[in-house]
């Protein structure tokens, strides 16, 4: 039976000449390289050959393999999109439109940026030190089993660290602590915004070259269920328009969850992709696709699980089991 295969990219870039020689990143090269093993081994597909596939009106004759990439990165025109070009090959860029003016920095990749920045040591003991003092009744410990499944590729510590600052802290107290670290050690948080995303007009120009924009939520700060009905709504909606005013028609509108596992989005926000015209939605949920899926719970690999695929069936029960709390120290 043949599958889809779909592989979420984030950073792609020349890493050992960039600002942040650290952050978690692919090589051009290797990803250059990686390219060239999936167009031998798979039918490269555009997204609207893997949905006619998924609805089961497409019966190839090889297995599939679709290309994403998430979060609205500047490497996505400048690293990858000569590559897709030259191999002829659509990729699927997820963006979440709030960071498309360049004025903000996500959450998520002002923590990055400061583990890349900073000593990981250095950096988890000052954010330590600033968190107690901005709330000294939070609680450090974080649940083993949920850092294990949502940071697979991080050492202990450091995935610990992750998710208390991704998953535990409230909103309001996440930005708080990390504006205060990123003023100290990165800088301007404007200047790094344009440094570090496409704007609207890099998103046509993907556009223009035959890619395919799809939404990330407006808002990159928080797992959708974490919001309330009319937040996550309001997120949605804001998400869904400013993609239709300030970008190309497209035949097709994809959606990528935030953080993709099964526990940050809901029932409902499925329905409310569905209707703001959504035509289906990526998870970080590892697996490839049958015919005949849940469109709107697609699941992906990760480029490491590239092209290891026979031990994916067992990645996620491998880390079953009798889990302790894990004190981020």
């Amino acid at each position: 039976m043949m599958v889809l295969t779909t592989v979420m990219y984030h950073y792609v870039r020349d890493l050992p000449g960039s600002r942040f020689p650290r952050i978690k990143g692919m090589l051009t090269d290797a990803f250059r390289r990686q390219v060239a093993f999936l167009k031998d081994q798979y039918e490269m597909v555009d997204l609207e050959s893997a949905l006619a596939f998924i609805r089961g009106d497409y019966q190839p004759t090889r297995n599939l393999c679709l290309l994403t990439f998430d979060d609205g990165l500047k490497d996505h025109l400048t690293a990858v999109l000569p590559i897709l070009t030259e191999q002829h090959i659509q990729g699927i860029f997820f963006v979440s439109t709030s960071y498309l003016d360049r004025c903000e920095v996500s959450s998520v990749h002002k923590n990055q940026i400061l583990m890349a920045a900073v000593p990981f040591e250095e950096y988890r003991q000052e954010a330590l030190v600033k968190l107690r003092e901005l709330a000294p009744e939070i609680s450090t410990e974080v649940s083993a089993e949920h850092v294990c499944k949502t940071y697979r590729w991080d050492a202990p510590e450091v995935a610990a660290f992750k998710y208390l600052i991704n998953f535990v802290l409230s909103d309001t107290l996440r930005q708080r602590l990390l504006n205060h670290l990123f003023e100290r050690y990165v800088g301007s948080e404007q200047v790094m915004a344009q440094e570090w995303y496409l704007s609207w007009q890099d998103a046509q120009q993907l556009q223009d070259a035959g890619m395919v924009i799809g939404g990330h939520a407006h808002q990159h700060n928080v797992a959708l269920s974490a919001l309330n009905d009319n937040a996550q709504r309001q997120d949605l909606e804001r998400c869904a328009s400013l993609l239709r005013s300030r970008l190309k028609p497209q035949t097709l509108w994809p959606f990528a969850y935030p953080w993709g596992k099964p526990d940050t989005f809901t029932p409902a926000t499925v329905e409310l992709l569905q209707r703001l015209g959504f035509c289906c939605a990526f998870t970080t949920v590892v697996g490839t696709d049958e015919s005949g899926a849940d469109c709107f719970r697609l699941r992906r690999l990760d480029p490491k699980d590239v092209p290891m695929k026979m031990s994916l069936a067992t990645s996620s029960s491998e880390m079953d089991g009798k889990f302790q709390k894990m004190p981020v120290r």
